[in-house]
C-alpha cells in the first residue's frame, strides 16, 4: 500500500507541540497497537474467551469415564435379632440343641460402607457431543466479540487522535486571531486619540479580542479533554502527557464496493458471531432431540462395608445401568420446538446482519468518495490563503498595509490550513470506518 504524510501542513504541530522533553511520543500505529494490547475493556473480553476455552474443556472431559466415591457411616437405633429357643433343633445326647434360648444379632448399630466406581456413559455421548458443539459455538463467538471490540476502539482511537492534531492546529489559528485582533485594537486606539476613528471602533476591537480569547480557551479545553479521553483509550494514567506525530498516512489502498462485501462476509465479527450462534443452535436442537434417548451408562464398582448381616465386607460389581424419562408431558417435545424457533431466529438474525453490513459499507464507501474531494477543496483553499499571506507580507514592507491586515492573513491562512487538516482526516476516519465495517482493524 503506497502511503505518503502530510508534510507542509502538519509541520507546525511537530514544532510547536504544547508539551514538554516528558511528553510520551507516539504515533498513530503506535497508539493502536497500545490500545489494543492494554485497554481494559479488551482485557476483559480476552478473559471472557479464556473463560470459554475452559468451558469447552469441562464439556470435552465428559467424554471419558469418570472415578467416583462414595462412603458413608450410618447408626441405626435398633436391630431385628434372631431368637432361638432351648430344644428348637430337637435333642443330641440327651440334651437340648440349643441347651438354653439363643439371640443372635443381625449386623451392628454402627455401619461403615465405601465404594469406588468407575462409570463411562454410553448413550450420553451423544448428548455430550451436541453440548461439545456448543461450546465450542460460544467459544468462537466470545473470539468474535474480542474482535470486534478491538475494531471499535482501534476506530475510536483514530477518532481521538486526529481531534487532537485538529485541536491544536485550531489552537494556533486561533492564537494567530488573537494576535490579529490585539493588532487592531492598538491600530483603532491610535485612531480613536488621533480623532482618525469613532470609539466604538475600539469598543469592536476589545470584543473582537475577547472572542478570539475565548477561542483559545474552548480549544484548549477541548485538547485537555481528547488527550483524557486517549489516554482512558490506550490504557495509561489520565494525567500521561503525550506528544502525538504529526506524520499521518493520508494516501489508502481503496478497493470495490465488491470487494468490500465480499471480504466482510468472510471477516466481519458481528457475521462470524451470528454465523456462530447458528451453530450453537443446531446443537442445541440435536441435544434436545437426545433427550429421548434413554441415559445407558456401564460401570465397575469395588466396595467395602462392615455391620451388614450376610455380606462379605470387599466386593465387586459391574453391570449396566439404564436412566429413562417414558412420559413428561410434552417437556420434551417443547424443547425442541423451542431450539428450533431458536435456530430460526439465529439464520435470520444472520441474514439481518448481512443486511445491516451491506449498508455500513455502502455509505462508508460514499463517505470515503465524498471526503476526498473536500480534500481537494481545502487543498485549495490553503493554496489561495498562502499567496495571499505572502502579498499581504510584500505590501507590509512597502507600507501599502497595516500589521493587522498582515496578521489576519496570517490567521486565515492557519484557518485554512486547520480546515484542510481537519477534511484530510475526516477522509482518513471515514476510511477507517469502512475498515472496520468490513471487519479488518483500522492502523493494524
Amino acid at each position: 500500500m503506497n502511503r505518503f504524510v502530510i508534510v507542509a501542513t502538519l509541520g507546525i504541530l511537530a514544532a510547536t507541540s504544547q508539551y514538554g522533553a516528558e511528553a510520551r511520543h507516539l504515533t498513530l500505529t503506535e497508539a493502536v497497537h497500545l490500545a489494543i494490547s492494554q485497554n481494559r475493556s479488551l482485557k476483559i473480553a480476552r478473559l471472557k474467551v479464556t473463560e470459554n476455552e475452559q468451558r469447552k474443556a469441562g464439556q470435552h472431559s465428559a467424554y471419558f469415564p469418570s472415578l467416583t466415591n462414595q462412603s458413608n457411616i450410618l447408626h441405626v437405633t435398633d436391630l431385628q435379632n434372631i431368637s432361638i429357643t432351648a430344644g428348637a433343633f430337637g435333642m443330641a445326647g440327651g440334651s437340648d440343641v440349643p441347651a438354653q434360648n439363643r439371640v443372635l444379632p443381625q449386623g451392628q448399630t454402627t455401619l461403615y460402607s465405601s465404594g469406588t466406581q468407575l462409570s463411562q456413559p454410553l448413550t450420553q455421548l451423544i448428548k455430550i457431543h451436541d453440548a461439545n458443539r456448543m461450546a465450542a459455538a460460544d467459544l468462537a463467538i466470545s473470539r468474535d466479540d474480542l474482535k470486534k471490540a478491538e475494531n471499535e476502539i482501534a476506530l475510536q482511537v483514530h477518532t481521538v487522535y486526529y481531534g487532537i492534531l485538529i485541536a491544536r492546529l485550531q489552537e494556533q489559528a486561533a492564537e494567530q486571531q488573537t494576535q490579529y485582533a490585539d493588532e487592531s485594537l492598538r491600530e483603532s486606539e491610535n485612531g480613536v486619540r488621533n480623532g482618525n476613528a469613532l470609539k466604538v471602533a475600539t469598543i469592536q476591537g476589545q470584543a473582537t479580542v475577547l472572542e478570539s480569547r475565548q477561542s483559545v480557551l474552548t480549544a484548549d479545553l477541548q485538547l485537555t479533554d481528547l488527550t483524557t479521553e486517549l489516554n482512558d483509550l490506550l490504557g495509561l494514567p489520565l494525567d500521561t502527557q503525550l506528544d502525538l506525530d504529526a506524520a499521518v498516512p493520508v494516501e489508502v489502498d481503496q478497493q470495490s464496493r465488491e470487494e468490500y462485501l465480499q471480504t466482510a462476509w468472510s471477516q466481519n465479527p458481528q457475521i462470524g458471531a451470528a454465523e456462530d450462534a447458528v451453530k450453537k443452535a443446531h446443537a442445541a436442537v440435536g441435544s434436545a432431540e437426545s433427550a429421548y434417548i434413554p441415559d445407558v451408562t456401564a460401570y465397575a464398582r469395588q466396595s467395602y462395608q462392615n455391620g451388614v448381616p450376610f455380606l462379605v465386607r470387599n466386593f465387586g460389581t459391574f453391570g449396566v445401568s439404564l436412566d429413562w424419562d417414558v412420559f413428561d408431558f410434552g417437556k420434551r417435545r417443547a424443547g425442541v420446538r423451542e431450539g428450533e424457533a431458536q435456530l430460526a431466529e439465529a439464520e435470520e438474525n444472520v441474514r439481518r446482519l448481512k443486511d445491516e453490513v451491506a449498508v455500513s459499507i455502502e455509505r462508508s464507501y460514499n463517505k470515503v468518495q465524498r471526503t476526498k474531494k473536500l480534500v481537494d477543496v481545502a487543498q485549495q483553499v490553503v493554496t489561495l490563503r498562502q499567496e495571499s499571506e505572502r502579498l499581504a507580507e510584500n505590501q507590509l514592507t512597502q507600507g501599502e498595509v497595516l500589521v493587522s491586515e498582515r496578521r489576519q492573513a496570517t490567521a486565515a491562512t492557519y484557518k485554512a490550513q486547520a480546515d484542510f487538516l481537519q477534511a484530510r482526516l475526516g477522509y482518513l476516519l471515514a476510511w477507517a470506518e469502512l475498515e472496520q465495517a468490513v471487519g479488518r482493524t483500522p492502523g493494524f
